[in-house]
């Protein structure tokens, strides 16, 4: 039997759905020749829980302040790409490299599934200094491939096609190299309802235009003025506007005072079997450029206005789902968003458009089920 450790950790939540999607996908497969360990190492060790807490932080600061994320993006390449990573990872922050080195050691894996730039060099790490015959497979959940991705995996896994070419430009062996379709999550593949239906089940007005704002897990990037913004519709409105772990923003919306025609539905960090049902029933989603959001969007099938990004990942992600394949827009100015809204309550058909080219993307057609697929294939190779 093999060992597969899928490693977990928080900064922003695209990489923990990733990761759960993988072990799903891995448990499907039933093979009783896999051992599935679904860990998130940084919570066996308080040094390194510290250390998360200090990645999450950095999530946040990109999200509010993009000349943050493009300086850290910048200094990425001060030394060239690879060598700032071990740098940086084996030098200024080697205490927690080694302090994860050590739970790695404890779970013995025969095979590592990561899809975080720290967690990927400290398998290499673990395989290069105590088990040789350990594979280190990395996922790369966003949409590019910035220069911190370990190229000393033994295999890397990009979900699109110019990922690829962009891996193969940072130098990536082509045979470590594997394209798969974007990853879906189960709460979103086994969401099949209509809008009506989840709008009666959330007690949502049947016939009003419904707008959902969001800006991941820290909700720190736009949504509060797009939705004070929107409190300046004059017609019937629904804003849904998810606060995430942002718990101020939850209350200073809870207490407002809002116009009789708008029903203002603030909500606090949403699980994932219930995000979608929110999106679903929603008319437009209205979010940063997050590599997750705009996969929710588009596989249920709503349009997306993206108001931000902050680096070159959700910048990518912008370009692919607004730029390339048409499924919503950008916009970063409030007042134009609020305008654009206002010409969607009186004519929503201007939307159909967005939905007819999301259909172009199938949710039953998981990048995680490959990767499971190819982990089993390596399996049996071993």
């Amino acid at each position: 039997m093999k060992r597969v450790l899928v490693s977990f950790v928080e900064a922003g939540m695209g990489h923990i759905v990733t990761s759960q999607a993988i072990v799903d996908a891995l448990k499907n497969l039933n093979d009783d020749k896999i051992e599935i360990v679904a860990k998130n190492l940084f919570h066996e060790n308080e040094m390194l829980k510290k250390y998360e807490k200090f990645l999450i932080e950095q999530t946040k600061k990109a999200s509010s302040n993009p000349l943050h994320s493009r300086t850290q993006f910048m200094a990425m390449h001060i030394l060239g790409s690879q060598n700032t990573l071990r740098l940086v990872n084996g030098g200024i922050y080697a205490k927690y490299l080694k302090l994860y080195i050590e739970e790695l050691k404890k779970v013995k894996p025969d095979i590592i599934i990561d899809n975080h730039y720290f967690t990927s060099y400290a398998s290499v790490c673990y395989r290069d200094r105590c088990d040789p015959n350990c594979k280190v497979v990395t996922y790369d959940p966003d949409n590019n491939v910035h220069g911190w991705w370990c190229r000393r995996v033994d295999n890397f896994i990009v979900n699109n096609h110019g990922a690829y070419e962009e891996a193969l430009r940072r130098k990536f062996e082509k045979s470590k190299l594997k394209e798969v379709f974007f990853i879906t999550r189960k709460d979103i593949v086994n969401l099949n309802g209509t809008k009506e239906e989840y709008r009666k089940s959330l007690n949502l007005p049947a016939d009003t235009f419904t707008v959902k704002l969001a800006d991941g897990a820290y909700a720190n990037a736009k949504l509060k003025s797009f939705v004070y913004e929107l409190l300046n519709v004059k017609k019937p409105l629904v804003i849904i506007a998810i606060c995430g772990r942002n718990k101020q923003l939850f209350e200073e919306l809870s207490a407002l005072k809002i116009p009789d025609n708008i029903k203002l539905m603030p909500f606090e960090f949403v699980e994932s079997s219930q995000i979608g049902k929110l999106i679903k029933a929603s008319d437009l989603f209205i979010t940063k450029a997050g590599p997750n959001a705009a996969l929710d969007s588009v596989f249920l099938r709503t349009p997306v206005m993206m108001n931000y990004y902050a680096n070159s990942v959700e910048k990518t992600t912008k370009e692919i789902f607004v730029d390339r394949y048409h499924c919503g827009i950008y916009e970063g100015n409030k007042k134009k968003a609020r305008e654009f809204v206002e010409k969607c309550i009186d004519n929503p058909d201007m939307l159909k458009e967005f939905v007819k080219n999301e259909k172009q993307f199938d949710k039953n057609k998981n990048g995680a089920d490959e990767i499971a697929k190819f982990i089993q294939k390596i399996t049996k190779k071993a």
